[in-house]
């Protein structure tokens, strides 16, 4: 099983070298220089803290945006490493661009205790390539190697699979904390067991909701995916945007839910519709069979509000990835507020997971309250889909 791999809690790392590799691509606004969302640089601290306890000389890599291979200046780690150094009230060195074999010679001036940050790795076209020098160049720089980057550990790149190949390769204590929490999802909920799937796109999560399907008591469909679902039982959805290539699937599921009574997939009965796809567009709320042909469902309604929250007041295990609606514009932010302040004052265990949604946490302040936030976007949905991440196979068994 994954939950099999070596974190750093299982191996000597008294004044070793160790790269750590983290997720810092995190949300900045380049006018302010200042990081919007500090959920996924906080989350690194106590694996940070563990190493300097163990007299660990740590170099720093993360990637940070879309720079294709190619130096940018707007997307350096530099302000990430100075704000770092503001929350760990330690001196940071920096290693600008290019990542090459000089870096060798900073390494070799570090004391224990010392950090370093490497600048992006997708600076480099080897990083995305996993290509196999790339992977040993970095090899080279530590006694171990540690991933810490959840959030990345769906992608075959030389800083979080290939150079797994050339050093020994352990978890960190927040890949360990996902691994652990998001199986547990998968293999050992407490049941009641509820799933709550929004967001945009059925197609984001077709094969999270066949898996989920088996392994859940309720699934509760909301935000822009639930068109389909409703469109797919032959309701008007007026101008909402739907996958009309999905609709069998989402016909299929439908029918293996009432063939299989051990579970319950649950549509909104009722929405808010609006006239366009607009902040301040007129809108209403009417029942899923009353949507007219020129309008647009953007939250679930009232009726559906108090069905999933009298679902979510009887669960034991929840499970939220996808907003149930625009939360962003006033207007239809009410079923998400609604289903967040429910999750969060729940005596369930309590998962959530997905970017739009850690937004919303974040949004609605209830995040102090959930007992775990995945860092992982895409990673956690392939976790949960059942896929072998490369990042976490890489690692040594323990």
């Amino acid at each position: 099983m994954i939950t099999s791999k070596k974190s750093i809690q299982h191996i000597d790392l008294e004044k070793k070298t160790v790269l750590l590799r983290v997720d810092y691509n995190v949300p900045f606004d380049s006018k302010t220089k200042k990081v919007l969302d500090l959920t996924r640089i906080m989350s690194t601290i106590p694996t940070i803290n563990l190493l300097l306890e163990k007299n660990c000389k740590i170099i720093i890599c993360s990637h940070f945006g879309r720079p294709k291979g190619k130096y940018n200046q707007k997307l350096s780690l530099d302000p990430i490493s100075k704000l770092l150094s503001e929350i760990l009230n330690k001196n940071i060195g920096f290693i600008p661009y290019p990542i090459d074999s000089s870096v060798q010679t900073r390494i070799s001036q570090m004391q224990q205790k010392d950090i370093l940050m490497l600048e992006n790795i997708r600076f480099h076209t080897e990083e995305e390539d996993n290509n196999e020098n790339f992977s040993k160049l970095l090899a080279s720089f530590c006694d171990i190697y540690v991933n810490d980057a959840f959030g990345a550990s769906h992608r075959s790149h030389a800083s979080i699979s290939g150079i797994a190949q050339f050093v020994p390769s352990v978890a960190g204590l927040l890949l360990e904390k996902e691994i652990i929490e998001l199986s547990n999802i998968l293999h050992f909920p407490k049941t009641p067991f509820t799933s709550i799937l929004g967001g945009a796109k059925v197609s984001d999560k077709i094969k999270v909701v066949e898996n989920l399907l088996s392994k859940s008591n309720n699934i509760l469909i909301g935000g822009g995916m639930a068109a389909t679902f409703l469109l797919s039982q032959n309701l008007e959805v007026g101008k909402s945007i739907v996958e009309l290539e999905l609709t069998d699937f989402c016909s299929q599921i439908i029918n293996k839910t009432k063939i299989d009574n051990s579970n319950h997939l649950c549509f909104p009965q009722d929405v808010v519709v609006g006239q366009s796809f607009e902040k301040y567009t007129k809108f209403r709320t009417c029942l899923v069979t009353e949507v007219g042909p020129h309008e647009m469902i953007l939250d679930i309604g009232p009726k559906t509000i108090n069905l999933y929250k009298s679902i979510i007041r009887n669960s034991a295990t929840i499970f939220w990835n996808g907003p149930m609606g625009i939360y962003e514009w006033p207007n239809f932010s009410h079923g998400t507020r609604e289903i967040a302040d429910s999750i969060a004052n729940s005596s369930s265990k309590t998962i959530i997971g997905g970017g739009s949604t850690v937004d919303a946490s974040h949004h609605f302040q209830i995040q102090d309250k959930i007992n775990h936030i995945s860092t992982g976007g895409g990673a956690s949905l392939e976790f949960l889909e059942g896929k072998l991440l490369p990042g976490i196979i890489a690692l040594e068994d323990k």
